[in-house]
């Protein structure tokens, strides 16, 4: 899980229809192509502004494409409605399923939502009524806003669309926040599609089809060097397949093997992977070094240092005993016990595994992390839970390059979420390394000032200026939305 920092009154969220033989085509154009295309279907997100949005969710309960015979049914992509945590996906997309549609030309996708629920952290300075439900200024409050049009048509560029076998592209929906949210934090869907073609310049698409799901290992087969994995409280599940390039990370396993055979049920896993004809391929899988316990996982929004306790919004569940209390959205109390552990995961970052995060004085605002539940409280509205062991995870953070200096590596993040502001953090400095991927970017040398980016990567506190914390980059991407 990556960082859900925030996400206010601009999600962008991008679809990518990983179309196994897909081509832009004229409006007069008659399908003749025969047999069936992959389709596989992700989502995205965008940057936020204003109020801070820390956790969204909304289910995608249908997505078509209608063919250009306007008398032919619409061909649906995906198989059940699927609930999508949108705060996550700044920098990666979440998969959501693979269709077999006919090959010939569509003239445009309907996708359709429902039920959409958020966390907000309201500074406008003034009580919100959001679907019913009023929320202070400065508090952190849980509302479902109300859903004005449940479903929208996309029929502009780049349809009409044909799908022809050999040649894989993609499509980019974009949900655009800014102008889908009301003044009364009602949402109106605006979307907007591009296309994104497989194997196009790293520049443009390096993440364009990458996926990251962390779940519950649920099935193997060994004979195909696969496995099945079930995400978090959205419940849904997705077969992953692996191959020689794939790595492997089991090292705080006891599995000294690093292969496949690692990969257990019931097992808790970090994927990431890549859409590619149709189907997830695997080029990271890493144990989850959390107790074999309930785990959760969140943005902290507050820390108590005198209490030992730091509040989280939660973001994902794995292996919940208990879904009708812990839900996505969540503000929960986390009481850290004496002793308990305090490591980082490092993804693709070369770092120790205790750098900058050894302890209760490493939390702060925004970061994301992983606990390992070893107790739940429930008094009225309130839950606390206890842990014994913290893991520091991805953060993702969007803003605005104020200055860049190429020769150390470093570039300045500001424009920052009230989360930062309203606590007295103005900006980021983010460093980059020879891992670190990029999106409509081809390297540090490449970003300027007064860039809108999404960064993800690892947040940890700066001892000597507090207002100016450090994060080390997995991943940048540059916002054309």
């Amino acid at each position: 899980m990556g960082g859900r920092t925030w996400l206010s009154l601009a999600i962008g969220m991008i679809a990518v229809l990983a179309l196994a033989g897909c081509s832009s085509s004229s409006p007069s154009s008659t399908s003749t192509s025969s047999g069936t295309v992959p389709v596989s279907l992700a989502i995205h997100d965008a940057p936020p502004s204003g109020v801070s949005v820390l956790s969204f969710q909304i289910h995608i309960t249908g997505a078509s494409l209608q063919p250009a015979d306007s008398t032919a049914a619409a061909v649906s992509l995906v198989s059940k409605p699927e609930e999508v945590e949108l705060e996550d996906l700044q920098t990666i997309s979440a998969f959501l399923n693979t269709a077999d549609v006919a090959a010939g030309t569509y003239n445009s996708l309907t996708v359709t939502f429902a039920n959409p629920q958020m966390t907000i952290l309201n500074d406008s300075g003034s009580t919100l009524t959001v679907g019913g439900k009023t929320c202070d200024n400065g508090q952190i409050c849980e509302v479902q806003p109300t859903l004005n049009q449940a479903s929208v048509t996309v029929s502009s560029s780049p349809f009409p669309l044909t799908l022809t076998s050999g040649s894989p592209v993609g499509l980019s929906l974009d949900f655009n926040l800014t102008s889908s949210l009301q003044g009364n934090l009602s949402v109106t869907p605006v979307v907007t599609v591009t296309s994104v073609t497989s194997g196009q310049s790293n520049q443009n698409d390096q993440q364009g089809s990458k996926v990251k799901l962390t779940g519950v290992v649920t099935a193997v087969d060994s004979s195909n060097q696969s496995f099945t994995i079930q995400v978090g409280l959205t419940g849904q599940t997705d077969t992953v397949l692996t191959n020689s390039k794939t790595e492997f990370d089991f090292g705080d396993q006891n599995c000294s093997a690093n292969n496949f055979s690692c990969i257990t049920v019931n097992s808790i896993v970090n994927v990431d992977a890549e859409m590619s004809s149709g189907q997830l391929m695997a080029s990271d899988v890493e144990g989850v070094s959390l107790p074999k316990t309930q785990a959760v996982y969140g943005t902290v929004v507050s820390v108590n240092s005198a209490q030992s306790q730091f509040e989280i919004v939660l973001n994902d569940v794995e292996d919940s005993q208990d879904s009708q209390t812990l839900t996505l959205g969540l503000p929960v109390m986390v009481s850290v016990q004496s002793g308990a552990t305090f490591q980082l995961n490092a993804g693709n970052l070369n770092i120790s595994s205790t750098a900058g995060f050894g302890g209760f004085s490493s939390l702060m605002v925004g970061q994301e992390v992983a606990v390992s539940v070893s107790g739940v409280q429930v008094s009225g509205s309130a839950v606390t839970l206890t842990t014994n062991q913290v893991t520091l995870e991805m953060s993702q953070i969007s803003g605005t390059v104020a200055s860049v200096n190429a020769s150390q590596d470093t570039f300045v993040l500001t424009n920052l979420p009230s989360l930062f502001t309203m606590n007295n953090i103005t900006q980021i400095l983010v460093t980059v390394g020879s891992n670190t991927e990029y999106e409509n970017a081809s390297g540090i040398s490449s970003l300027s000032a007064n860039q809108s980016v999404s960064v993800s990567g690892l947040l940890t506190a700066n001892t000597s200026n507090a207002a100016e914390p450090n994060l080390l980059a997995s991943a940048v991407r540059v916002r054309q939305d």
